[in-house]
């Protein structure tokens, strides 16, 4: 189903507020595109109220320049070089000085050597940036500190939709200790950028993160007790009033916390 017209003026406004371009032309038109664009805004948006230091970059790490758009990307890629034809993302900073990266559609690697589309992902600048600096489009390995799914779709949430997602989960999570050091998501020849803990249990790296499924719907009751178990939000009618709030309160905590991940 398309985007709500209250969620796509809200889209516009939080573009506007970060001085990008803001008409209708921003709203992405793709399927399921404009929900995962305002999701992606949203969180920007928390983060600078707690504040972070918030920026819409391009492809080459520079800034968005006043007025102009950012292009949301329209279907799964990894990290290219730096390049302005690059996919844009959100670089937020805390006030220490720790900065993290938000991408929409970034495609992940997992330890079977599949790849994962997250429609909605969070990773440490310092990973993305050694990707960026490479002269292939490289791709983060490891789980994510968040993954948000977005279905914007009329049907019922089944079980099997919420099975992909934890399977996609299971898949990236790091549970072996590496023998260079904390879990890598990204390593490059002999010199590995590390960062992250490991842990015998994929529950417990679940709970440090936030994983989420949102739906334009709702959920099959089997989806929803799944979900549950591993730590998965489940947020339905996610247009309706006050459900996007759950994402931000959860995010919020995550960005507490993660400085001692």
């Amino acid at each position: 189903m398309a985007i709500t017209p209250a969620a796509a003026a809200d889209l516009r406004n939080a573009l506007r507020a970060f001085r990008a371009a803001h008409t209708s032309l921003a709203v992405p038109s793709g399927a399921g595109k404009a929900l995962e664009a305002w999701i992606l805004i949203r969180l920007a948006m928390t983060a600078r109220s707690l504040g972070w230091t918030v920026s819409l970059r391009r492809g080459d790490d520079t800034p968005l320049p006043p007025g102009h758009d950012f292009v949301f990307t329209a279907g799964g890629s990894g990290i290219g070089p730096s390049s302005a034809a690059a996919p844009m993302f959100v670089m937020i900073e805390d006030p220490q000085g720790k900065a993290y990266e938000l991408h929409g559609s970034l495609v992940w690697i997992g330890r079977s050597g599949a790849s994962h589309e997250c429609d909605v992902s969070m990773l440490p600048r310092s990973v993305a940036m050694a990707l960026r600096s490479r002269r292939r489009t490289g791709n983060p390995r490891g789980l994510p500190l968040l993954i948000i799914e977005c279905k914007d779709k009329v049907g019922t949430g089944t079980l099997d939709e919420m099975r992909q997602m934890l399977a996609r989960m299971f898949d990236l999570a790091l549970v072996t200790k590496p023998s260079l050091g904390p879990c890598r998501i990204f390593s490059l020849g002999r010199c590995p950028t590390l960062w992250g803990r490991h842990s015998s249990q994929y529950r417990s790296l679940y709970r440090r993160g936030l994983f989420a499924v949102a739906r334009a719907s709702g959920f099959q009751p089997g989806a929803s007790t799944l979900a549950s178990h591993y730590a998965i939000v489940d947020l339905p009618q996610i247009y309706s009033s006050g459900q996007i709030t759950q994402i931000e309160a959860k995010f919020s905590t995550l960005l507490s916390e993660v400085a001692g991940y």
